[in-house]
């Protein structure tokens, strides 16, 4: 029956794969397989052997069971059928209760289970915490007996152990273990592989796989920085008085000149960047049109082309700023990311979802780009209205991160703006975004109070995935020799300004801990 249960929720996809984009349970742990059962109601002759393989387990324990207990959603249907057939009561226990937030008032549906040996019914175990919740629920309403019957189980270490500590010793009809010998064929060497490579270590198995898997803006994310040991974000924004003598008379195509030549002086020591940012409206501003120039759009795609032929891998990011009516959103979607040829943009999210929905309808699976809304800003001006607390407690800029979560879903790649300059703040949201796909973009880093070891740490400590992170550094980097009223002739050599930006990014680097 086993046999026959296994190709028939194979058949019917109940039990399926996905090499390319991983699912994620709700513990966390991302997994390449994903069981639905509650797909098997519709197939009667499913739900039928898995319902006399729980009868057998009941008859083989030996122990008196006076009563069925469903985990909802999944497991009520088999809980109820099982019940019937041994002319026993049944019930279930409400989504989502946990015993240590409730009273036990209407947390049990149908029967009372009070002084009465229980079967607990789960359709599948991965981690084991709903079910031990579920049992936790029964054996305070004053359930005599627990036993924990399942129809499939990952057959984790950590679920072990969990049941191990609680004194429990679940049951499944099948195991990951049992698939294995039908899947070999089905699935093909490599996939075959990972699926081994997942089952002795579902914890870490996407760490170690992450960068093959197919996530759009996230995938080209992990890859940078795993490639390019860095996850700093390196803003271009031309200080003109900045530049070094050879540049500086040939103004902002002397700007473009000069960090195409830090460009090439990065990949020759092997220092590099995990991200370009580039500001528009610095480049913009110094177009003419009405005269017919526009010398700042031409030194930024001199800029964007030379960095992409450079650093192919390494994501541009056009800082915009835009956003408005769905239509007026649209037009500056196609201009951000085909005109200027943007892997991704930063835009603002104040008018809601039909403002920011043509920009992220770029991070659909096959277009792959990246949108970073305005969460959290590190100017000083954020606190008008980002730091308003609203009713409810909350702060304006947390309730803008739950709707990025609820923007981001199937859309992967919708970001957020995080200041770096305040590390509680950056704590409370990137906790809220931690292990939910969500990139940051955290400017705030050198001259305006923050350091990159500092957010690295708070990030680390919130359990925020780094990889996804790009931390912002601009006047750091470009021009650290430069103090406000420095004459042309103070400004050091050229070959010594180029050196001291390819040093401060190493040092940027280093500090984040993405460089030995």
């Amino acid at each position: 029956m086993k046999e026959k249960l296994i190709k028939l929720l194979l058949k019917h996809d109940i039990i399926k794969f996905n090499f390319k984009q991983p699912i994620t349970f709700k513990s966390g742990i991302k997994s390449p397989i994903y069981c639905d059962f509650r797909k098997c109601a519709a197939y009667p002759e499913i739900m039928e052997i898995i319902k006399n393989e729980f009868i057998e387990m009941v008859n083989k324990e030996g122990n008196i069971c006076e009563g069925i207990i469903g985990v909802a959603t999944g497991a009520i249907s088999h809980a109820t059928l099982l019940a019937n057939e041994l002319s026993l009561p049944s019930g279930y226990i409400r989504p989502n209760a946990k015993a240590k937030d409730y009273g036990l008032g209407n947390l049990i549906e149908g029967m009372e289970v009070s002084g009465k040996n229980i079967r607990l019914l789960e359709d599948l175990i991965s981690t084991g915490g709903s079910v031990l919740e579920n049992a936790l629920i029964l054996k305070e309403a004053g359930a005599r007996e627990i036993k924990i019957y399942s129809i499939f189980s990952y057959d984790m270490k950590i679920s072990k152990e969990e049941f191990r500590q609680a004194g429990y010793e679940p049951q499944s009809i099948i195991t990951i273990h049992d698939l294995l010998p039908y899947l070999k064929e089905q699935l093909g060497g490599s996939d075959y592989n990972l699926l081994r490579s997942w089952i002795s270590s579902p914890e870490n198995w996407f760490e170690e796989h992450k960068t093959i898997f197919k996530f759009g803006f996230l995938t080209q994310l992990r890859r940078s920085a795993f490639d390019n040991k860095s996850i700093v974000s390196m803003g271009v924004d031309p200080v003109l008085e900045s530049l070094p003598k050879g540049y500086a008379e040939h103004g902002i195509e002397g700007y473009s000149r000069f960090m195409i030549d830090v460009f090439h002086a990065m990949k020759e020591k092997g220092v590099h960047a995990g991200m370009l940012k580039p500001n528009h409206g610095f480049y913009e501003v110094l177009d003419k049109p009405f005269n017919g120039t526009f010398e700042g759009s031409k030194a930024l795609v001199e800029i964007i082309g030379n960095f992409k032929t450079i650093f192919p891998n390494v994501p541009v990011n056009l800082d915009f700023k835009r956003g408005d009516i769905g239509k007026s959103s649209a037009n500056y979607a196609k201009v951000g990311f085909e005109n200027w040829k943007s892997d991704a943009l930063t835009i603002h999210a104040g008018m809601g979802e039909d403002s920011i929905d043509p920009f992220r309808k770029y991070c659909k699976d096959g277009i792959n780009h990246g949108v970073y809304l305005l969460c959290k800003t590190s100017n000083s001006g954020s606190k008008d209205f980002q730091m308003l607390k609203l009713q409810d407690g909350k702060f304006n800029y947390e309730v803008v991160g739950e709707k990025i979560i609820q923007w981001a879903k199937d859309y992967p790649g919708v970001g957020a703006v995080l200041g770096g300059n305040s590390t509680d703040e950056l704590y409370s949201i990137a906790k809220m975004f931690a292990g939910k796909d969500i990139p940051l973009l955290i400017p705030g880093v050198g001259d305006q109070g923050g350091t990159g070891k500092e957010v690295a740490q708070t990030l680390r400590s919130a359990g925020y995935e780094l990889d996804l992170a790009r931390i912002n550094s601009s006047s750091k980097i470009t021009h650290p020799w430069y103090k406000t009223g420095m004459t042309p002739d103070e400004i050091p050599p050229a070959n010594e300004c180029i050196n001291m930006c390819c040093f401060q990014l190493f040092s940027l680097n280093k500090e984040i801990g993405f460089m030995s």
